[in-house]
Protein backbone atom coordinates (compact mmCIF):
# COMPACT_ATOMS: atom_id res chain seq x y z
CA UNK A 1 0.00 0.00 0.00
CA UNK A 2 1.29 3.41 -0.93
CA UNK A 3 1.53 6.19 1.68
CA UNK A 4 0.49 9.65 0.46
CA UNK A 5 2.40 12.35 2.28
CA UNK A 6 1.34 15.28 0.12
CA UNK A 7 -0.95 16.24 -2.68
CA UNK A 8 0.04 18.77 -5.31
CA UNK A 9 -2.70 20.86 -6.86
CA UNK A 10 -1.85 23.17 -9.77
CA UNK A 11 -3.03 26.73 -9.05
CA UNK A 12 -2.34 30.33 -9.95
CA UNK A 13 0.24 32.34 -8.04
CA UNK A 14 -2.52 34.48 -6.48
CA UNK A 15 -4.41 31.43 -5.25
CA UNK A 16 -1.23 29.90 -3.88
CA UNK A 17 -0.48 33.11 -1.97
CA UNK A 18 -4.03 33.15 -0.58
CA UNK A 19 -3.70 29.58 0.73
CA UNK A 20 -0.32 30.35 2.28
CA UNK A 21 -1.74 33.48 3.95
CA UNK A 22 -4.95 31.83 5.16
CA UNK A 23 -3.75 28.37 6.19
CA UNK A 24 -0.07 28.71 7.08
CA UNK A 25 0.57 26.22 9.86
CA UNK A 26 -3.12 25.25 9.98
CA UNK A 27 -3.36 22.22 7.73
CA UNK A 28 -6.21 20.71 9.73
CA UNK A 29 -8.26 23.91 9.27
CA UNK A 30 -7.81 23.65 5.50
CA UNK A 31 -8.89 20.00 5.53
CA UNK A 32 -11.89 20.73 7.78
CA UNK A 33 -13.07 23.57 5.52
CA UNK A 34 -12.59 21.42 2.43
CA UNK A 35 -14.67 18.61 3.94
CA UNK A 36 -17.42 21.09 4.83
CA UNK A 37 -17.32 22.31 1.22
CA UNK A 38 -17.63 18.76 -0.14
CA UNK A 39 -20.51 17.97 2.21
CA UNK A 40 -22.29 21.18 1.20
CA UNK A 41 -21.84 20.37 -2.49
CA UNK A 42 -23.25 16.86 -1.93
CA UNK A 43 -26.31 18.22 -0.12
CA UNK A 44 -26.89 20.86 -2.80
CA UNK A 45 -26.69 18.14 -5.48
CA UNK A 46 -29.21 15.98 -3.62
CA UNK A 47 -31.62 18.90 -3.17
CA UNK A 48 -31.38 19.85 -6.86
CA UNK A 49 -31.92 16.23 -7.87
CA UNK A 50 -35.01 16.01 -5.68
CA UNK A 51 -36.41 19.27 -7.04
CA UNK A 52 -35.89 18.09 -10.61
CA UNK A 53 -37.70 14.83 -9.84
CA UNK A 54 -40.66 16.77 -8.44
CA UNK A 55 -40.74 19.03 -11.52
CA UNK A 56 -40.71 16.02 -13.82
CA UNK A 57 -43.43 14.26 -11.83
CA UNK A 58 -41.12 11.40 -10.90
CA UNK A 59 -42.13 11.37 -7.24
CA UNK A 60 -44.95 9.53 -5.53
CA UNK A 61 -48.06 11.43 -4.51
CA UNK A 62 -47.79 12.12 -0.77
CA UNK A 63 -51.56 11.60 -0.51
CA UNK A 64 -51.03 7.88 -1.14
CA UNK A 65 -48.61 7.76 1.78
CA UNK A 66 -51.14 9.41 4.10
CA UNK A 67 -53.87 7.05 2.87
CA UNK A 68 -51.73 4.03 3.73
CA UNK A 69 -50.91 5.35 7.19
Amino acid sequence: MQNINSIQIPMSKELEEFFIYRYQGQTTKLIDEFLIYLNTQKKAYEINKSLNQVKLGQTNDIGKLFDEL
